[in-house]
């Protein structure tokens, strides 16, 4: 359907290609996607993100049946290489597709050349650690939604299919496998999500809102709406907010990759230390919230940091600008 529906887009750009004066009508649609209306790009771009979600997903579980046979798709191996291939599939060469695509207009779309800076890094780091009072409130918050019985129960499946195979990547018995669930969940999940929604998603509705706070919330939302978890969708939506922040003031794709691996990688490291008996810090009291004090106190703290943050910011130019 996605794939049809793409093709349909083409032949509507090429009659439209056709029927324009000169010079368009002898170029190719890259090298006039950047003019199309914010809409139809965004329209490109989700078609291409669901076509490619279908492919890879497909993809790599019909590569682990036939080298292993229908058994092997609950092996972690397997797992491993399903959940890393869709990601790249699903979230990475969407990204670069949207980027080569608008390359005429902008030729670092996604700002991968820019490197990541120290106090970039640093600063998401802090607003990180300042929401992790407030991002556990909000996910015992979220706990007590309660929607229809029938929504109620979808979420719940989904949820709990996700924290299973959770569990197994993480509850492993070897380094090396534990190595290897890190580089899929931190690594290859934090670049391939960050490229698709700050580089892609945030950067067109920018574009087409004219407001990057605007762009932030919305991509926000879809992030944290992707990855159907009710309970978790407002802490993701603030963590969603914190990594496009980290982008539109580094100017980097790179700070907020990191920043995702970071936040992703403790998590996996916390979970696989204390299955192994390395750590006595349960994860599951450490997501817990701690109290409406230190719920207070995490609120503040981002509003003051927020405004230390924008003051520097705004300092910052009026030096270069003079």
């Amino acid at each position: 359907m996605a794939l049809g529906f793409c093709v349909y887009l083409s032949i509507i750009n090429a009659d439209a290609r056709k029927a324009s004066p000169y010079p368009y009508r002898h170029m190719r649609q890259r090298e006039i996607f950047y003019q199309y209306p914010h809409a139809l790009q965004l329209l490109y771009f989700i078609s291409i993100c669901i076509g490619c979600l279908l492919i890879s997903s497909n993809l790599a579980s019909l590569a682990v049946i036939l080298i292993g046979g229908m058994d092997s798709l609950t092996t972690t191996a397997s797992l491993l290489f399903i959940q890393g291939f869709s990601s790249i599939g699903s979230f990475l060469i969407p990204a670069l597709w949207l980027a080569w695509m608008k390359k005429a207009g902008d030729a670092d779309f996604l700002h991968i050349r820019r490197p990541a800076k120290t106090i970039p890094l640093l600063g998401g780091l802090v607003f990180l650690l300042l929401s992790s009072p407030l991002i556990s409130a909000l996910q015992e918050w979220g706990k007590t939604w309660k929607l229809s019985p029938g929504i109620d129960a979808f979420f719940k499946e989904t949820t709990l299919q996700s924290e299973a195979i959770l569990d197994q990547l993480l509850h492993v018995d070897s380094w090396f496998t534990f190595l290897m669930s890190f580089f899929v969940i931190a690594i290859i999940a934090g670049i391939c999500e960050e490229f698709l929604f700050r580089g892609g998603l945030q950067n067109l509705l920018g574009e087409w809102f004219k407001s990057s706070h605007a762009a932030i919330w919305v991509t926000a939302i879809v992030f944290s709406a992707v990855h159907m978890d009710l309970a978790g969708f407002l802490p993701r939506c603030l963590l969603g907010g914190i990594l496009g922040y980290a982008y539109l003031y580094s100017g980097s794709i790179w700070v907020p990759a990191i920043l995702h691996i970071v936040n992703n990688g403790f998590s996996c490291l916390i979970e696989f230390c204390y299955h192994k008996g390395y750590s006595k810090l349960d994860p599951d009291v450490l997501s817990q919230s701690l109290g409406l004090e230190w719920t207070l106190v995490s609120i503040a703290g981002l509003v003051f940091f927020s405004i230390f943050i924008f003051r520097y910011q705004k300092l910052k130019d009026s030096i270069r600008k003079d």
